[in-house]
């Protein structure tokens, strides 16, 4: 068997078995069906990842990843993209056994509020049945309940004896009690009744001043509706920035702004992406750095790259010369100059997806040209590519990627690595060759803020 068959067996295999994994450990909900919203909560526990998330008691997405984020749990999930979750949706956790399992419930919010984008954050969460914090309010009301009865149990009969020993007292006091006590009492009763006449009177001397503070209170209400009204008539600074639309647009403007600022920052997505691979018939490596940028919608991307390409750039120079010599038949010479500028090759490309499939084009290793790439499963992506125009025939590579581990919420570097191979210089039949190879691809946050904060032109 030759090196380039055994090369190409080994790429088969290695797709059927990328696709055998993929299809068998996957859960129904992937990328093209689903968008991923972002959930943070005080506790997680009873919540593990690719469990279902309900509304009314009916799936309708999974849990992707859970992790920690400044002290609270950091939840992924991931919802069928004909479900709208709502600005104002509320999150539930409850519990779903006696064993201490929770699951994720999803109310989805009022319908005139503004749906949430992929990528987005619920804020409201509530917890329902949390059978924990039942048994611990339990164990507590149980011990208060005890001591109170204890207390009871020991002072009951104390306070009982107490209560009849002071009675009985007071009894024998009355009975004891002569005529000279009870005009001591008679002339208490008395001064008592003198000092409400007094306070009755001070009342009636100070009623002048509670009238002026009424009054002053009085003034200050029409000094508050005063101020209304200068603002209802447009009046002063307050009144023009209520009332003057030109004011009002320019505040309007400078809040639409910093709004825009905003979505820019937190909904622009960076990727960063290295690859190497083998050619077979040059038996060099071919190294690729590129930086993705992801618009909010994720309908597209854009991608700057530098290629460390094995054999630089080549151009062809053909010159001809025509010859006569002493009026005799003319000679023609054709010289042919092969020059390499370069060993970095660069590329910009846009791409724009449509489903499964994206189109892309711009500069190809520093060559214009356009490409295709279909993705059946989002683990998988076949593309064709073709650039390099100026020469007699263009560079036609078909390329195979494999994603055995995909998942993009995973921290391991594993998730983000993927297997690809192929064939480049199709069309022609002296630089035709296999290439084999491997990347990884993976998303920086760190990148992502300062790319949201470049001004671009509009």
């Amino acid at each position: 068997m030759s090196r380039v068959a055994k090369v190409g067996l080994f790429v088969v295999i290695v797709s059927v078995l990328g696709v055998g994994y993929i299809l068998r450990t996957g859960d129904g909900y992937s990328e093209r069906n689903t968008y991923e919203l972002e959930i943070l909560m005080d506790n997680a526990a009873g919540l593990t990842t690719n469990s279902q998330v309900f509304m009314a008691g009916v799936p309708i997405g999974t849990i992707r990843s859970i992790s920690l984020q400044d002290g609270r749990a950091r939840i992924v999930v991931a919802i069928s993209n004909n479900i709208e979750i709502h600005e104002d949706a509320t999150v539930y956790k409850e519990a779903s056994s006696l064993l201490g399992t929770s699951i994720i419930s999803l109310d989805p919010g009022s319908r005139g509020a503004a749906t949430l984008d992929a990528g987005g954050r619920i804020e409201q969460v509530s917890v329902r049945g949390d059978f924990g914090r039942t048994i611990d309010t339990a164990e507590g009301i149980a011990l208060a309940v005890t001591e109170v009865l204890a207390d009871v149990r020991e002072q009951h009969l104390t306070v009982l004896y107490s209560t009849l020993e002071s009675l009985d007292r007071i009894l024998a006091r009355v009975d004891t009690r002569s005529e000279s006590d009870l005009e001591a009492v008679s002339l208490i009763l008395n001064d008592i009744a003198l000092t409400v006449e007094r306070v009755a009177r001070m009342v009636d001397e100070r009623d002048s001043d509670i009238q002026a503070s009424l009054a002053s209170v009085r003034r200050s209400l029409e000094d508050v509706e005063d101020v209304t009204a200068t603002v209802r008539r447009g009046e002063g600074n307050l009144g023009r920035v209520v009332y003057e639309d030109e004011l009002y647009e320019r505040v309007v403007n400078v809040a639409r702004s910093a709004e825009e600022l905003v979505e820019q920052v937190t909904g622009l997505g960076v990727q960063v992406g290295f690859q190497s691979a083998y050619l077979t018939e040059r038996s060099e490596a071919q190294s690729e750095f590129s930086l993705r940028l992801l618009p909010r919608s994720r309908r597209g991307y854009y991608e700057l790259g530098v290629v460390d390409a094995p054999d630089g750039v080549t151009r062809r120079t053909t010159t001809t010369e025509v010859q006569s010599v002493n009026g005799g038949a003319a000679t023609t010479t054709v010289t042919d100059e092969t020059v390499t500028d370069d060993a970095v090759k660069f590329n910009a490309q846009i791409a724009r997806s449509f489903g499964p499939l994206t189109l892309r084009g711009g500069l190809i290793e520093s060559s214009g040209g356009f490409a295709v790439d279909y993705s059946p499963l989002s683990q998988i992506m076949v593309s064709g590519e073709m650039f390099e125009f100026g020469d007699d025939q263009p560079n036609l590579r078909a390329t195979g990627t494999v994603f055995p581990f995909y998942n993009p919420d995973g921290l391991l570097p594993w998730y983000w690595l993927y297997l690809t191979g192929g064939m480049t210089n199709i069309l022609s039949d002296e630089d035709r060759e296999f290439f084999l190879g491997a990347g990884l691809r993976f998303t920086d946050e760190d990148i992502r803020g300062l790319v949201g904060l470049i001004p671009f032109g509009r």
